[in-house]
């Protein structure tokens, strides 16, 4: 089955985006399996992801990870941003080493709430189309590969969980584990 990112000229509602449930547990520690989600949409060239966790202990700017290509058949590189429900912590190009990035061409925003579930944030992330054409060459428009992984990971701990199976716990071998996305028109 493929993995399917939408494409629009317009702003395409969360609630209409198909969601990818982080399944994949690396602890032992049962408050460490936090249900997690992530949807996302490409908008006139711009990726708009978002991330949604339902954990009452957000701890800051560390909780997730976002590990992408936005241009496999091109580029090993992938990029890696570390953010949590108070903004971006770092941004690093993995490309046999990782080098700190600056954040220009990203734009986050957090929120809050609850639900029947109980407490969740979510990170809303949008990278724009001069960061992924300045980074990765590339325009993403219909018919267009990414590749990409979502690690929610725990302070003071090795625990992690991720979207898709990941068994190097390895910034650095991230690019390994993630999974292809074909972008289609919405």
């Amino acid at each position: 089955m493929q993995k399917i990112i939408y494409t629009s000229p317009e702003k395409i509602e969360w609630d209409a985006q198909s969601a990818f449930k982080v399944t994949n547990y690396y602890t032992d520690n049962e408050q460490h399996m936090v249900f997690c989600y992530l949807k996302q949409y490409v908008q006139d060239g711009r990726l708009k992801l978002c991330t949604f966790c339902f954990d009452s202990e957000a701890s800051g700017k560390n909780d997730i990870h976002l590990c992408f290509n936005l241009n496999p058949a091109k580029s090993e590189r992938c990029i890696d941003i570390e953010f949590g429900i108070d903004g971006i912590g770092s941004v690093c190009c993995i490309d046999g080493d990782v080098t700190p990035m600056d954040c220009d061409g990203i734009s986050f925003r957090s929120y809050k709430s609850n639900d029947q579930q109980g407490f969740y944030w979510c990170g809303e992330i949008t990278l724009s189309q001069q960061f992924t054409d300045r980074y990765f060459d590339t325009i993403l428009d219909e018919a267009g590969i990414i590749l990409l992984n979502m690690y929610r990971v725990f302070a003071d701990s090795s625990d992690y969980a991720c979207l898709f199976p990941d068994s190097n716990n390895d910034i650095l071998a991230r690019a390994d584990s993630m999974q292809e996305f074909v972008i289609l028109k919405y």
